[in-house]
């Protein structure tokens, strides 16, 4: 696909391109935040979760890539995100790559879009404005360097932690998890076999870092977490099912995730999180020491149909 004010092309992505886009999304987020710890594992990580030569795409300059697209969610809004590496900015590649999502997205019959951008890039949320979306929420990734062993865990009355058996708990940590995340901005249901597939395989799950919090019989809250993950530990998930929330168990659930870190030796942990969080979730992460390092702008807007 040409575009008139630009000479590139976008071509689906292959494996082989792993290191380059690595390398577009490393050097955005180091031009715009002074750092990045996104490497090609964190890519091909994520590229495990999509079917690549569908769902990703690349911008080349000769033989290097200097853009990248990719559909995340292929739910109504579609979601995507986009990449464009600080050298290649004022060529139209960002225009390109927001073009060529959105006619992939109303080929797929999709009545609306939802692009993320990195919000300190000033450049790709202009962008985005002039094209009509506009701003529906905002993600940040929270982070804490943990200089000295954290305190223990104060966990309320009743509750016990035990540690995660894949084969006994999978499927009541999996409905626990889908529970508490189902008042979330717009929470899409995960299967069982979609959730086992994301979470349970792959070179760095370790359940030795996951926590298991029951009441009695119950699973009341928990986190999934991995190591060596944008550039230390990471908590893809930390949850409370609603009849244990307000009782200190999310304070608890930080400190246990920040303790199994500091024993593996991580001494950065970071997680994502909703900035407009009806839960308090972002107060209770400063509240533990974590401060913002990199935040997402989600945009949207509506497709003409096709």
């Amino acid at each position: 696909m040409h575009d008139a004010t630009s000479s590139f092309e976008v071509e689906p992505a292959g494996a082989d391109d792993a290191q380059g886009v690595a390398e577009v999304v490393a050097a955005l987020e180091s031009a715009v935040y002074g750092e990045s710890g996104f490497t090609t594992a964190d890519l091909e990580e994520e590229w495990s979760e999509i079917h690549v030569a569908r769902d990703a795409s690349v911008v080349r300059d000769g033989d290097r890539v200097v853009g990248y697209g990719v559909v995340r969610e292929r739910v109504e809004p579609q979601r995507v995100e986009a990449y464009v590496h600080p050298d290649a900015h004022g060529r139209g590649v960002g225009a390109l790559i927001a073009t060529r999502l959105e006619q992939d997205a109303a080929r797929d019959g999709a009545r609306g879009i939802q692009n993320a951008v990195l919000e300190a890039d000033a450049a790709a949320c202009r962008l985005l404005e002039e094209r009509g979306y506009r701003t529906v929420r905002i993600f940040r990734e929270m982070r804490i360097a943990l200089e000295a062993p954290p305190p223990a865990p104060a966990w309320p009355d009743g509750l016990r932690v035990v540690d995660f058996d894949p084969g006994r708990d999978a499927a009541a940590f999996h409905a626990a998890h889908q529970e508490a995340f189902a008042d979330h901005w717009e929470y899409t249901p995960t299967s069982l076999e979609s959730w086992s597939e994301r979470h349970l395989e792959g070179d760095r799950v370790d359940p030795a870092l996951w926590c298991v919090v029951r009441a009695e019989d119950e699973i009341a809250a928990g986190t999934i977490c991995t190591p060596d993950t944008y550039g230390g530990g990471f908590v893809h998930a930390l949850f409370t099912r609603r009849p244990w929330r307000g009782q200190g168990v999310g304070a608890a659930l930080l400190q246990d995730v920040f303790g199994r870190f500091h024993e593996r030796g991580e001494r950065n942990v970071g997680l994502s999180v909703d900035a407009e969080s009806t839960t308090g979730a972002f107060r209770l992460y400063e509240r533990a020491g974590m401060t913002p390092a990199i935040g997402w702008v989600l945009y949207e807007r509506e497709l003409a149909a096709t």
